[in-house]
């Protein structure tokens, strides 16, 4: 069910500006908290590092961008949705309407009775209709879907070593059910290519270029700002493909061309097309409760906009727009905690949450809808728990008004979308 919150704006830079709340004439006089508060935004700059894309990938690879990535008969199929392999797992699926789903092949499933030995977890999403109005990205006609994988364990099944987090990307083509790999890598000052580490828990896709949010991680790995948290940047246009074939995990790169330090580790990212002046990125960190009344508050979300230029451009602006942090809620139900993915549409801001400290049934299937325009007195929080079964990232797709998302879970991995005019039971 829908909360009111009782407060007062102080003017923000795009319509979402400092709350505080208070008693208003004929209420309790008790402080009624609205779900989120405004954060300082000093110390939170973004900082450009240096660019990595110097030298390109050698001869013996040739440039096949997102079309080639996503065409080939080398690709892997994903199930049929009615197959033995796939129908059992749609109960984690919401129990809401979907409009479209699917399950990945059990390769990458994982095994739920030996998960050391199929470290390979889905984390963060984008899709096309995110990268462009009309569907398709930059360079094709097909629709697609990009999936970043965090290895979470060393190269030794037997001796996990959670610092290790490489990342891979599975590039999907939604119009013939099928997907490739495609590494993220860094380019040397000699021209060889090294693959990006940190834990890759976000996506967003703008125009040709993902943004992945990286973990500082990197186990003493060299890599451009291994040691910072960060948001890397990739070009679309810009992979490529081993020429003979060979190449093991390096037989399709995409490599980074920019990366921002980010003040603090965004475990999750996505575009927001319809934010007040202009395109924005929205991220936020994951911070788990506890159980304890306060462990439910903490999470920070923060918006950095882009430069004025043409559309779908990978510059940003320094300085943050916005940045908050949710409060301690009057009904635990409603809890902002344990956030896996955010998407924001203007000044609705979607969140999937993991089971955290949350009361009732299916704690795993946590979602809300937070309503932040006019005035704070207006705002509102919808909560349910109808969404996926262990929530990851989020998507929203622009010209279907559907909203993405996938599953972590060994042996429960799917990925679906739900129209926004579904989102709220």
């Amino acid at each position: 069910m829908a909360k009111r919150w009782i407060a007062i704006v102080l003017a923000g830079s795009v319509g979402l500006g400092t709350v505080i709340a208070t008693a208003q004439p004929g209420l309790s006089s008790a402080t009624v908290a609205a779900p989120l508060q405004a954060l300082s935004l000093s110390g939170l700059n973004l900082r450009t590092g240096s660019d990595p894309y110097t030298v390109p990938p050698a001869a013996e690879f040739e440039q096949v961008g997102i079309d080639g990535a996503l065409t080939g008969s080398d690709r892997t199929a994903l199930p049929a949705n009615d197959s033995a392999a796939c129908a059992g797992r749609a109960r984690y699926l919401p129990s809401l309407p979907v409009s479209s789903w699917f399950c990945w092949d059990s390769s990458a499933q994982g095994d739920k009775q030996d998960i050391p030995h199929s470290p390979w977890v889905p984390q963060g999403m984008a899709t096309s209709g995110e990268a462009q109005l009309d569907g398709t990205p930059i360079g094709s006609d097909h629709r697609a879907l990009i999936t970043s994988w965090t290895w979470l364990n060393s190269p030794d099944p037997d001796d996990p070593d959670y610092r290790t987090n490489s990342v891979n990307l599975s590039v999907v083509n939604l119009d013939d059910r099928r997907y490739r790999k495609v590494l993220p890598v860094w380019v040397d000052k000699t021209g060889s290519m090294r693959r990006v580490y940190g834990h890759g828990g976000g996506l967003a896709w703008y125009g040709p270029y993902v943004f992945m949010t990286s973990s500082s991680n990197w186990n003493g790995y060299a890599g451009p700002s291994s040691t910072a948290h960060t948001i890397r940047v990739f070009d679309t246009r810009k992979i490529y493909r081993k020429r003979d074939g060979t190449g093991g995990d390096y037989r399709y790169v995409m490599p980074e061309v920019r990366h921002y330090l980010t003040p603090f580790l965004l475990d999750y990212v996505s575009l927001d097309r319809h934010s007040t002046g202009g395109a924005t990125l929205i991220g936020g960190s994951y911070k788990s409760s506890s159980g304890s009344a306060a462990s439910l508050s903490g999470t920070r979300l923060i918006r950095y906009r882009f430069q004025p230029g043409t559309d779908g451009d990978y510059r940003l602006n320094s300085t943050p727009v916005q940045a908050f942090v949710s409060t301690t809620p009057a009904n635990k139900a409603d809890a902002i905690s344990d956030v896996q993915g955010v998407h924001a549409d203007g000044d609705r801001i979607f969140l999937n949450m993991s089971a955290g400290a949350h009361p009732g049934p299916d704690p795993r299937r946590r979602f809300a809808t937070v309503e932040v325009s006019g005035a704070a007195s207006t705002w509102t929080i919808r909560s349910h728990t109808k969404w996926g079964y262990r929530p990851e990232d989020l998507s929203l797709w622009y010209g279907t008004g559907e909203l993405w998302g996938l599953t972590e879970g060994e042996e429960e991995r799917v990925v679906y979308s739900v129209k926004l005019t579904d989102l709220n039971p």
